[in-house]
């Protein structure tokens, strides 16, 4: 399986959003992180599905927690 490239993107309220490559056009998908579930599909805007499991969701999690951490932002 290969592993989904993401990265966060935080708003000025330190909300997450999830930040997701396509693997076929590369363009950039975001969706906020606390609306996304487990086994969500989202659609690229070229038609290919990106696929979000769970583990995607807890390491997309677990780096948000790190990232608020290291700017002793714990909410």
């Amino acid at each position: 399986m290969k592993q989904m490239a993401f990265d966060l993107d935080f708003d000025k309220h330190f909300n997450a959003s999830l930040v997701m490559a396509c693997d076929h056009c590369g363009k950039e998908t975001s969706r906020h992180l606390k609306s996304l579930a487990p086994d969500t599909v989202v659609r690229c805007s070229c038609g290919c599905d990106i696929e979000i499991t769970s583990r995607h969701i807890l390491a997309a999690t677990e780096r948000q927690r790190q990232i608020k951490s290291s700017y002793r932002l714990m909410t």
